[in-house]
């Protein structure tokens, strides 16, 4: 038996599910370093959030879309389509004349990068052995944490020299350099996988959920009025559809069986509150405390790499000790980092120290989350893994979206309240250099130091249940090995 994780012929397979979570993890990191002069070249800088949040949506959205064809085509089919498509949709947003057709062009683009997370981590639970699978998720952190380092960078040179088209270009080589390997590297389709439609009426439902949910992170009453006035109508419609049809695009079960469950709140409070908190680091360091573009962006990269490095730790814990506990671990380190962050903002600690507070912050959302992704595989039949899977990512990635959406009204709120001249900070954010007043300054960190401390509560809720996680273990599927 070969424990080493690219042995026994993994080789060719490992190398071609990491060059997928490049993609994907490269199109979701370098777009921020394009937004400032997207703005200048294309204009409408109001909607310029949008060209990173659209494309989060739409990928949630067609994780859960992947799901069942990813179980029923197989992996394989599925990913040569997605990749092809990512490619075509890189060429499209680098291409854009104007920013309508460019967040069209994103939208369209979030749709293939959801199917291709969805095939990747779907692969890795057909693909490689379940003693094995820890490793294979820290490796998948490692690739974040390499291109959370070199995405921006990499983009940052691109904008320098040929414009932030070229941030966009470069996704068509390295999608076909991934299909290359991959073509007849990805799992193919299981045997005795049965033809799964997509269910195009629970998706839309689901669009419904997800857009209303993150409208909920708005601070304009009108919107949140709304928000829940929509969620009001499609949740229990959801909820009745999903009963009625034999194949919903997410099986309830799925989310609430308590094998599962458990591992999805436990992942989705330590992203929402670590990842929401870290979105507005930039914001706060170049404002609040005066550093500069460069700097201030290069704060976003402590949290990534205590992600990188406990999601390795996690995988040599987990040889030795059950994944649940793990998880337990990950949840007792995040929970005080975050509230360490939060005091670190308001009493303006020395700015290593803010960064120290993020990378322990980053250090527990890698141990949970890489923990998690490899229990929720050890608890599922391989004919499931697709959907089971997507459902995850889907709730990850709404988390995520989420707690960057909390933050950022949060933040802005306060700002509002005591200012008056939000719109200042928005400009701040689509990159114009400005004079900003020393009350802003202010407000804007305090305003980031109650959102971290919201996000705090938010990462505590994990701990209730990781011990609960830890309470049903030994709920591994023979199957699933």
């Amino acid at each position: 038996m070969d424990d080493r994780l690219l042995g026994g012929g993994r080789r060719p397979t490992v190398i071609a599910l990491m060059s997928l979570i490049a993609i994907a993890s490269y199109n979701n990191l370098s777009a921020a370093a394009a937004l400032p002069d997207i703005g200048d070249d294309l204009g409408n800088i109001g909607l310029l959030p949008w060209v990173i949040t659209l494309e989060l949506l739409t990928s949630a959205v067609a994780v859960l879309a992947a799901g069942p064809v990813v179980d029923s085509l197989g992996a394989r089919r599925v990913f040569r389509i997605a990749a092809g498509g990512f490619a075509l949709t890189s060429i499209a947003v680098a291409a854009a004349p104007t920013m309508p057709l460019l967040l069209v062009a994103r939208g369209v683009q979030g749709v293939f990068a959801g199917a291709i997370m969805t095939v990747a981590v779907a692969s890795v639970g057909l693909a490689i052995p379940e003693r094995l699978r820890p490793k294979a998720f820290a490796l998948t952190s490692s690739v974040w944490g390499v291109m959370g380092v070199a995405g921006p960078a990499i983009a940052a040179i691109f904008v320098a020299t040929v414009g932030w088209r070229g941030i966009f270009v470069v996704n068509v080589p390295v999608t076909l350099v991934a299909v290359v390997i991959g073509w007849n590297r990805i799992p193919d389709k299981q045997e005795g996988a049965a033809h799964q439609s997509v269910d195009r009426i629970g998706l839309a439902l689901i669009a419904a959920i997800t857009t209303a949910t993150l409208a909920l992170a708005s601070y304009q009453p009108v919107i949140i009025a709304v928000a829940v006035g929509v969620l009001a109508v499609s949740v229990p419609t959801y909820l009745r559809w999903s009963r009625r049809t034999p194949d919903p695009v997410v099986r309830l079960h799925h989310l609430f069986e308590d094998r599962y469950r458990t591992v999805h709140l436990t992942s989705m409070a330590v992203l929402a509150g670590g990842v929401g908190a870290n979105s507005f680091l930039p914001l706060y360091l170049r404002t609040a405390r005066g550093q500069s573009a460069g700097l201030a962006a290069f704060g976003v990269l402590f949290l990534t790499v205590g992600w990188s490095v406990s999601a390795y730790i996690a995988s040599r814990l987990q040889e030795r000790r059950q994944g649940e506990w793990v998880s337990l671990l990950g949840s007792l380190i995040a929970t005080p980092g975050v509230v360490f962050a939060a005091l670190c903002v308001h009493f303006d600690a020395p700015v290593w120290v803010v960064y120290a507070a993020f990378y322990w912050v980053g250090s527990g959302v890698g141990m949970v989350t890489s923990t998690g992704a490899a229990l929720l595989q050890s608890r599922t039949i391989a004919s499931e893994m697709g959907r089971l899977n997507a459902a995850h990512q889907f709730l990850r990635t709404l988390a995520i979206t989420f707690g960057i959406a909390a933050v950022g009204a949060i933040t802005l709120a306060i700002v509002d309240a005591r200012t008056g001249n939000v719109e200042t900070v928005r400009d701040i954010l689509s990159g114009d250099e400005l004079l900003v007043s020393a009350d802003l300054l202010q407000s804007i960190g305090d305003g980031f130091a109650i959102a971290i401390a919201v996000m705090a509560v938010v990462v505590a809720a994990s701990v209730p249940s990781a011990l609960r996680l830890v309470r049903t273990r030994g709920q591994a599927v023979a199957s699933a090995s």
